[in-house]
């Protein structure tokens, strides 16, 4: 019978991307620690934990692991009039609180911004545009998306002669 020695344990330093994501997990479970003494916040992590068969602590912990995403963007009925409606869907994997849009010149100058409403009968925010930008040549159109822990996503869509271009979502 042939035995062999425990192997010698091999002691790596943990890269910067292990790091960071302990870093982001410890601050997660923080979170989901201070939100379960909000006696207004964790009546509604309990609620829907309950819905998902899962804990409210991990539930709060998932959400501040993924921070909302904005969808889409829905210039159909944007014409660069006051009273315009822009509508943007926005998810997250717990609950999107708030949505802010900006109207952009040459996408730097701010033309305006605002809160959007939620409209729950359509599930999208909405967005009643208050300036005219009838003479401006390229704007641009980013909604911010909020949850509850204060993580946001954004999109932002490029009106240019007529067509509009999507850039690239973000997520902080």
């Amino acid at each position: 019978m042939l035995f062999r020695s425990k192997p010698k344990r091999v002691r790596q330093p943990n890269t910067p991307a292990q790091r960071g994501w302990r870093r982001t997990f410890r601050e997660g479970t923080a979170y989901a620690k201070r939100v379960s003494e909000d006696p207004a916040t964790w009546p509604a992590y309990v609620a829907e934990a309950r819905k998902r068969r899962t804990t409210a602590s991990a539930l709060a912990t998932k959400d501040w692991l993924k921070p909302p995403r904005v969808t889409a963007i829905d210039l159909s009925r944007y014409r660069r009039h006051a009273g315009d409606m822009i509508t943007v869907q926005a998810e997250d994997d717990f609950k999107v609180i708030r949505v802010a849009v900006e109207i952009l010149a040459d996408a730097q100058t701010v033309v305006e911004g605002g809160a959007a409403t939620f409209d729950a009968a359509s599930g999208s925010w909405k967005y009643t545009v208050m300036a005219e930008a009838t003479g401006q040549s390229g704007l641009t159109v980013r909604a911010t998306a909020w949850d509850r822990p204060g993580q946001t996503g954004t999109l932002a869509v490029t009106c240019r002669r007529g067509a509009l271009r999507k850039s690239a979502a973000t997520g902080i």
